[in-house]
């Protein structure tokens, strides 16, 4: 499935979280979902054909998303079910340059089985790193659309494939277990003493994907007393 996505991440210290999560629980309606998520990122091979308008050698990452703490209930197994992402090229121009937050194109797909970040390697795609979020997730109506909001301490697990202290490993087939019990062993806090608090809004067709801006834009303002949304760092090689 391909949309547009417009996404925004600013940090909250951990003495506003309290506040922040009362404004985001009043604006969203409902109490938020728990989120336990790994994140494994992979660099596409080489061989692989860039975006329109990428400069030469510029390949999109793959980002592969695991639910931890997703439902047993199903034909598949949680440690199973991964989503995979790629993003395109942030959308450049005077109509995107000013915003608090950068829109692109992305293309996701599920995928199920034993070993997906394996599979994956197998087809050339190298790991970079991995991280596991740990927090919630609000969804917040704005503007006729709906933000998610997710505020979570970030950990940078030990990379993918190798084997962490007492024996386990962080490879591709490992379970939700094994992650907890070796991997984690071995994780640090990319920002101690802070969060990562990250809004993203998606539009299925690019005649209305403003309408996902202006609601992330509006979130922004409101937020504004805890943290500060803006763009996320451009990836390794991104242009301008």
């Amino acid at each position: 499935m391909t949309s547009l996505e417009c996404r925004a991440v600013g940090t909250v210290p951990e003495a506003q979280l309290q506040e922040l999560t009362a404004l985001l629980q009043g604006l969203a309606g409902v109490p938020p979902l728990p989120l336990e998520q790994r994140e494994v990122v992979l660099r596409a091979p080489s061989a692989a054909g860039g975006p329109d308008g990428a400069p030469p050698g510029w390949r999109p990452d793959l980002r592969l998303l695991q639910d931890l703490g997703a439902s047993t209930s199903g034909r598949h197994d949680p440690s199973s079910r991964w989503t995979a992402l790629q993003f395109s090229l942030h959308l450049r121009g005077k109509q995107h340059a000013a915003l608090p937050a950068v829109v692109r194109h992305v293309v996701r797909a599920d995928c199920t089985g034993e070993g997906v970040p394996a599979f994956w390697q197998a087809l050339g795609f190298a790991p970079r790193y991995q991280l596991l979020r740990r927090g919630h997730r609000f969804l917040v109506p704005l503007g006729g659309r709906e933000v998610e909001v997710c505020v979570c301490r970030v950990l940078r697990l030990p990379p993918l494939g190798a084997r962490a202290a007492g024996g386990g490993g962080g490879g591709g087939a490992a379970c939700p277990a094994t992650i907890a019990a070796a991997a984690l062993q071995q994780a640090a806090e990319v920002s101690p003493g802070h969060l990562l608090v990250e809004a993203a809004a998606t539009a299925t067709a690019e005649e209305d994907h403003m309408e996902s801006v202006g609601a992330v834009t509006q979130l922004a303002s409101l937020l504004a007393p805890y943290t500060t949304l803006q763009r996320p760092p451009r990836a390794p090689g991104e242009p301008l």
